[in-house]
């Protein structure tokens, strides 16, 4: 049975907050890490590994963004990283970059050493500093496409192009290479995920917000051309429904689509041609999807959401193949942000919102 191996490598601690983005760099087992306060992290990880292996310290980090770090997506070839942010900004970064200045050391698990000592008077122990020499790139290229928070950005799989969304609606289409505009077009709602399939002819995009004061809500689900053009309103079919989260298989069949927001996660696989329905998967991620992937051999969707559980589909059948881990806690206490697979497709990492990364051998 596929994945009947895998297991659980090594959460990675940090917890200086909300751990959101997270990304394999290139065909390595390298990995980037972003979180709710614009700091991103590298590990160096080892190509192989056990649980029994001590869990990796950081060896990098990446100083520029001001804010949330909302994606991270890494080229294939490993020499760039992206990252973008609630403070308006794409980041292009240089993984491979040696940093001239001297490492400094940091504490990550200083939250918890924090939340200890307030509870010691109850009997709490006070866990012993997680300390890491890392070593800080300051240096990026800024692409300043947006004057509003970047919720979501894609890539398109030649590498050519990036897609990005903002808060004040603006979908964006730009040069990977020199962060170029090459295409804007404006949509009612907050952009809430966006993705660009294999042969760019086709993007699907989310839209949506909620009114504080009362029960008004939008929300938009279509499927555009490759000049912005709608092709088909989904809308209909997923009324009311906040798409968190989308992706296109690597073969350009699949569009898988997953409700966010805090309504139990639906997950749906459609053509990618026409957006018909194929399957609409089951079990449901309670409290909503965060993010969806398609794994590298194109028989598997994995996807994981507020309920702290990754799990894998398979994509013809739509069955629930593996889960992964065991929900914690609630809504607002224990989300898994993000998802991103290695290259070779052996491993997964989560983005966890107690802060952290967890590191699951996938077993294949």
């Amino acid at each position: 049975m596929p994945f009947e191996k895998a297991s659980l490598l090594w959460n990675l601690t940090w917890d200086a907050d909300w751990t959101t983005a997270v990304t394999f760099i290139g065909n390595t087992k390298r990995l980037a890490a972003g979180n709710n306060l614009g700091e991103i992290l590298l590990w160096d990880l080892p190509e192989k590994a056990s649980a029994s292996d001590p869990a990796p310290l950081p060896s990098l980090q990446f100083v520029g963004h001001t804010n949330c770090v909302t994606r991270l997506i890494s080229t294939r070839d490993g020499k760039e990283l992206f990252s973008s942010s609630y403070d308006h900004s794409i980041r292009k970064w240089d993984p491979n970059v040696k940093p001239t200045e001297s490492p400094q050391k940091i504490t990550l698990n200083a939250r918890a050493i924090a939340d200890a000592e307030a509870r010691k008077r109850n009997g709490a122990k006070v866990p012993p500093p997680l300390t890491a020499e890392i070593k800080t790139v300051k240096d990026s290229v800024v692409y300043p496409l947006h004057k509003e928070w970047i919720s979501t950005m894609s890539i398109s799989s030649d590498e050519a192009l990036l897609i990005s969304g903002d808060d004040q609606g603006n979908i964006v289409l730009s040069d990977r290479k020199t962060g170029k505009e090459k295409l804007r077009w404006k949509v009612k709602g907050w952009v809430y995920s966006v993705a660009i399939s294999p042969d760019k002819n086709r993007i699907f995009a989310s839209e949506r917000f909620t009114l504080v004061f009362d029960s008004g809500r939008h929300s938009g689900t279509k499927l555009y051309d490759g000049t912005g053009k709608i092709i088909k309103d989904l809308e209909p079919e997923y009324k009311g429904f906040h798409m968190s989260s989308s992706a296109f298989s690597n073969d350009g069949k699949y569009l898988a689509i997953g409700r966010g927001g805090e309504a139990d996660g639906k997950i749906w696989i459609l053509n990618a041609q026409d957006g018909k329905k194929i399957h609409e998967l089951s079990p449901m991620h309670q409290y909503g999807v965060t993010d969806l992937a398609f794994h590298p051999n194109g028989k598997h969707l994995l996807s994981t959401g507020r309920d702290t559980v990754i799990r894998i589909w398979e994509v013809s059948s739509g069955k629930l193949v593996k889960e992964l881990g065991k929900p914690r806690g609630g809504q607002f206490k224990d989300w898994l942000h993000a998802l991103s697979i290695s290259a070779d497709g052996r491993w997964v990492a989560a983005a966890d919102m107690i802060g952290g990364v967890q590191v699951w051998d996938l077993g294949e």
